[in-house]
């Protein structure tokens, strides 16, 4: 079964690593980093209060490059303050690049370009300002108020063909451009974050042999050389994020990192969804070819004269004036003391104010709110979490967002018990009545779940016949299952809680045409006593249900191709072939239902059920109802993959690669509440990428923040209101892999790399 490699939205944050999928035969391409975009004050670390001469007054996001403030001016001007990260600023001669880029920016003076104000390469950590725009990103637009109709894609185009020509008059190549990076004001768009990629690029290619940008955006030449991006690259990008703006996607579809890069480099780019009459233009922005395409010149001519309201809905201008109102705020607020910069603080450790921050109150006052000083400080403490309201903004944040207050996390109650593990390439960690199975696909061990203890190492006896050793396949339901094959045969074993084998049985057969027995290669889910097992072989791809009480195949059918998927529950079997969903009579196969072009083929859906309704989650959360396959909602719209889905309850709970975690009725798709994670969330969308860990209490997510130490953050199940976190330092951080989550009871248990916890996870 292939899985997503992992992926991020184009406006958020990435991780730092990522390969271009290989076609066949050989090809140059080289090793590369994506280039993240700040994910917002829900990542914020402590602040400092000033750095050069201006006033900080809140984090507005973090990412590759370093962390962008907005800050104040002795003038008091409002401007994005981004502080480059202390391992660009060490590097050699990166301060002398940066110097020489700053300079070249400051020579930037179109209209759609905010002027790059200042700048200090000889500062402990160098910083540059920039003018704030107190104007959401594009990808906020589009996810809050609806994808642009021709006109608006008019205005937008012509504001960025006249923002690229600007920063290339100057001799500088934007080289990430998205949404993100695009500001909607109500006079046109903005094009940030120009100026210094080249320094800090040249520095990621010469520390690490990697190239910076982002997936989805990325000219060909880009992803396989940075050294290659001209201004054609630019072109390229603008072509993208036009797509985006019209459609509510990149032309190089959803998914993976590395599949949304082999695309952009191998693939054609979808031009679906946009006006007829822009569709050559478009096409030619995104030539694979660079001298194909159109210069920045010829783009602006060939769209013509438009008009910047076209841009402007009730809805944006509503959120245009409550961020104008809170930048006046700030232009006239008090003075903050003097304190210089320092380095970023644990927010998990860092100690917090003894009282409410003027930055905090200058937020409550912005939005209207009158609080006592000990109201105040309560306000102050409490993280970002609100009830969900019927648009939200998308998850990406430019030098234009406006945050809330930096929020602090409590650190976690001690374990009830703790036990070391062996330490795995790729550990899972699974539930079984009372026992905690840690392993992969060589070994699986059993632990108690009470003390901790290890109670058994798995084994299972195979056949004579089986040619190769078995393999684990991870837990379901009572079983901890393994396969093995012998040619003739594909085998499946079943280990129980207390670590003994409860069958062995052959479940696939040679084919009629005398090919070899399908392998097993995976359980896709358990309802009851039926599995349904994915099974590959000379022929392909296919499932196949067998009763685990006596072995028998139930029934089996070939599927299209590798990212299919199937889900149990009610009596059904849903499977996910090729883009088309069906709905399956669990014990007998008869297909009941099917709804065809539900996901793209190569998007990699996650499929869960509570038996009534039936969630597909890929860049978007999508129910049908399990009876009929009637379509019934969608909600929480990405242009990258979701976590999985958990069901509990009437709710489901997902997360998204900006940090959000949402709670969802069943019934209605309505967001319950919505909480941004203060710490980056692990692998929204990445390979074996594990979904919310949800008990009557609790709803728990593994953490990985971009140069971070991995952990997990504990939210209230009721409500969304974040708990508390673990994220431990030094040799007890327990390396570098996502944390295993699971939990029974009021217990949480959580597994890194080297050690296996348990919490007391119930709360008021």
């Amino acid at each position: 079964m292939r899985t997503p490699s992992s992926g991020g939205d184009p406006t958020a944050a990435q991780p730092p690593y990522t390969t271009v999928p290989q076609p066949p035969g050989p090809v140059a391409t080289r090793p590369f980093t994506v280039a993240p975009q700040p994910p917002g004050p829900a990542h914020a670390q402590h602040s400092p209060t000033r750095i050069g001469p201006y006033e900080v007054f809140q984090l507005l996001g973090e990412g590759g490059m370093g962390r962008v403030f907005l800050a104040r001016s002795p003038g008091s001007r409002l401007v994005a303050l981004k502080v480059i990260r202390p391992e660009y600023a060490d590097a050699p001669d990166f301060r002398g690049r940066f110097r020489r880029e700053t300079e070249a920016a400051r020579s930037v003076s179109g209209f759609f370009t905010p002027p790059v104000l200042d700048a200090d390469a000889d500062a402990p950590q160098p910083w540059l300002a920039t003018a704030y725009v107190p104007a959401p990103s594009l990808h906020e637009v589009v996810r809050g108020f609806g994808v642009l109709p021709e006109p608006a894609l008019r205005a937008l185009g012509t504001g960025l063909a006249e923002a690229l020509l600007a920063i290339h008059a100057a001799g500088i190549v934007h080289r990430d451009l998205k949404p993100g990076n695009v500001l909607v004001a109500e006079d046109g768009p903005r094009v940030i974050d120009f100026g210094i990629s080249r320094a800090v690029d040249a520095t990621q290619v010469t520390r690490t042999g990697a190239v910076m940008g982002t997936p989805g955006f990325m000219a060909p030449e880009q992803i396989v050389s940075s050294r290659e991006a001209g201004p054609a690259a630019d072109v390229f990008s603008l072509g993208c994020v036009l797509v985006f703006a019209a459609t509510g996607q990149g032309p190089f579809g959803a998914g993976g990192t590395a599949e949304i890069l082999y695309r952009g480099v191998h693939h054609p780019p979808r031009l679906d969804g946009l006006p007829p009459v822009l569709v050559p233009l478009i096409g030619a922005c995104l030539d694979k070819e660079p001298a194909r395409r159109p210069p920045a010149a010829s783009v602006l001519a060939a769209l013509g004269s438009a008009d910047p309201g076209a841009l402007l809905t009730e809805g944006l201008r509503q959120d245009l004036a409550r961020r104008a109102a809170h930048a006046a705020t700030l232009v006239t607020a008090p003075p903050v003391p003097m304190t210089p910069l320092e380095p970023a603080l644990d927010p998990l450790t860092a100690p917090g104010p003894t009282r409410p921050s003027r930055r905090g109150f200058l937020w409550i006052a912005a939005a209207g709110t009158t609080v006592a000083a000990a109201g105040g400080a309560a306000a102050l403490t409490r993280w970002r979490s609100k009830p969900a309201t019927p648009a939200r903004p998308g998850g990406g944040t430019g030098a234009g967002t406006t945050g809330l207050p930096e929020p602090t996390v409590p650190a976690g109650p001690k374990p009830r018990w703790s036990t070391p593990l062996k330490r795995l390439e790729s550990g899972r960690l699974h539930l079984i009545g009372n026992t905690l199975v840690h392993g992969d696909g060589s070994g699986a061990t059993g632990y108690d779940t009470a003390t901790g203890k290890k109670r058994w190492t798995g084994a299972v006896r195979a056949p004579s016949d089986v040619v190769s050793t078995p393999k684990w396949l991870g837990a379901q339901g009572s079983f901890l299952f393994a396969e093995g094959w012998s040619g003739e045969r594909g085998h499946l074993f079943g280990v129980d809680a207390t670590g003994r084998q409860k069958f062995g049985y052959a479940v696939t057969r040679p084919g009629a045409d005398g090919a070899n027995a399908h392998s097993v290669q995976s359980v896709q889910t358990v309802a009851g006593s039926v599995a349904v097992l994915g099974t590959m072989g000379d022929g392909g791809y296919g499932v196949v249900a067998v009763d685990l009480a006596s072995g028998r195949a139930l029934w089996s059918r070939a599927v299209r191709g590798s990212d299919f998927q199937a889900h149990a529950a009610g009596g059904l079997c849903f499977l996910q072939d090729n883009g088309t969903v069906r709905g399956l009579d669990l014990r007998s196969g008869t297909e009941r239902w099917n709804v065809p072009d539900v996901v793209t083929p190569g998007a990699y859906p996650r499929l869960s059920s509570d038996g009534t309704t039936l969630l597909v989650v890929t860049v978007k959360v999508q129910a049908f109802r399990a009876s009929d396959g009637a379509k019934l909602w969608t909600a929480v719209q990405e242009t990258t993959t979701l976590s999985p889905a958990t069901v509990r309850g009437k709710r489901a709970y997902v997360f998204d690669g900006p940090g959000t975690v949402f709670a969802l009725d069943l019934r209605t798709g309505r967001q319950v509440w919505h909480t941004a994670s203060p710490l980056g969330l692990a692998g929204a969308g990445g390979a074996g990428s594990q979904g919310p860990t949800v008990s009557a209490y609790v709803v728990a997510v593994a953490t990985y923040a971009l140069g971070d130490v991995p952990g997990f953050v504990v939210l209230r199940a009721s409500d969304g209101k974040p708990l508390w976190a673990h994220r431990p330092s030094g040799s007890a951080a327990g390396g570098r892999s996502t944390w295993q989550l699971q939990t029974s009871g009021d217990t949480l248990f959580a597994a890194s790399e080297t050690t296996l916890y348990a919490f007391r996870s119930d709360t008021p």
